[in-house]
């Protein structure tokens, strides 16, 4: 009797063992279902932090809108385009520590189906007082910065941009050497001269040199390009610098964005062939993508069936 119950017992502590170690299995299971849902996420955080806060600006301002003020504050104004746009603005009020936009000043302004962005350039330019200027730019933090370009200049950065290419000069050979007909017969008779003539009338076109074009450069960028608010011309927005095929310009955002633009933002160009008009886009690869279709996390086997061949299993 003994022996059974002691046969009993241990079947049954056997059982409480094998439970025991089913369940941790089953423990370690979900764990591990859930540690390797993680990475899943993954990819979708990474794109939430890869998105450019000054691209989603610019996209909210291409929002179309329609406006029709007749005698409103500018403030009332420019906080109407700024809530059905949905992008941040930071405006430039005047105070007592420098100049800025009047919020007072009363603004009569009619746009229909414009972009957002448009409507805003017209506003600023309703709301300029004589000898200064409004636009607008973009923070590092891509806010919408408007206000009066002398206010905006206190806010620069560095930017290099290489002009290598507009150096470089192609060399051009449009003197091509005369054959004289009359020394090549005269050749048979010992005369030996060269069949070439020499008509000591090429024009030599004057070579400028490579100090010489980046300034022609230089010269056509503070000409076209917000041409009072360079230093060299007396302002105090931006300066311009060449150093070994490459200019340095130190000014506000809105300088730069018309020399170089913006290189997230697409640019494009247009042109008329046999009366169809065809228009070339051209943008960063790395911001684009295709509706409905997203990145998603793959799980494969090293070493597979078929030897890495390709070849199904059986």
């Amino acid at each position: 009797m003994s022996m059974h119950v002691r046969f009993g017992a241990l079947a049954a502590v056997s059982a409480v063992m094998v439970l025991a170690g089913a369940g941790s299995a089953s423990a370690q299971a979900t764990g591990g279902a859930r540690a390797g849902a993680a990475p899943a996420q993954a990819p979708q955080a990474a794109r939430r932090v890869a998105v450019n806060p000054k691209r989603e600006t610019l996209l909210k301002m291409q929002r179309r809108m329609t406006i029709d003020f007749k005698e409103a504050r500018l403030e009332d104004v420019i906080t109407f385009i700024q809530e059905i746009s949905g992008a941040e603005f930071d405006p430039i009020w005047q105070s007592d520590r420098g100049t800025g936009l009047n919020r007072d000043k009363l603004i009569t302004v009619s746009v229909r189906n414009e972009p957002a962005l448009r409507v805003l350039e017209k506003v600023l330019d309703k709301a300029q007082e004589d000898f200064e200027e409004n636009t607008w730019q973009l923070s590092d933090m891509g806010a919408l910065e408007i206000g009066p370009k002398s206010a905006l200049n206190k806010t620069k950065r560095v930017e290099i941009y290489d002009i290598n290419d507009l150096l470089h000069v192609i060399p051009r050979y449009a003197e091509v050497p005369e054959i004289d007909l009359q020394s090549v017969l005269q050749q048979g008779q010992g005369g030996g001269q060269s069949p070439f003539q020499d008509t000591n009338n090429q024009r030599q076109e004057e070579q400028r040199t490579r100090e010489q074009r980046t300034q022609d450069i230089i010269d056509l960028l503070i000409t076209l390009v917000e041409p009072t608010q360079w230093i060299d011309n007396g302002g105090d927005g931006a300066s311009i610098r060449a150093w070994n095929g490459q200019l340095i310009v130190r000014g506000p955002d809105y300088i730069h964005r018309q020399i170089n633009g913006y290189p997230f933002w697409p640019s494009y160009t247009a042109s008329t062939v046999q009366g169809r008009r065809y228009v070339s886009l051209d943008t960063d690869n790395s911001i684009g993508k295709i509706d409905g279709f997203a990145q998603q996390p793959v799980t494969g086997t090293a070493g597979g069936a078929g030897g890495g061949t390709g070849v199904p299993p059986p």
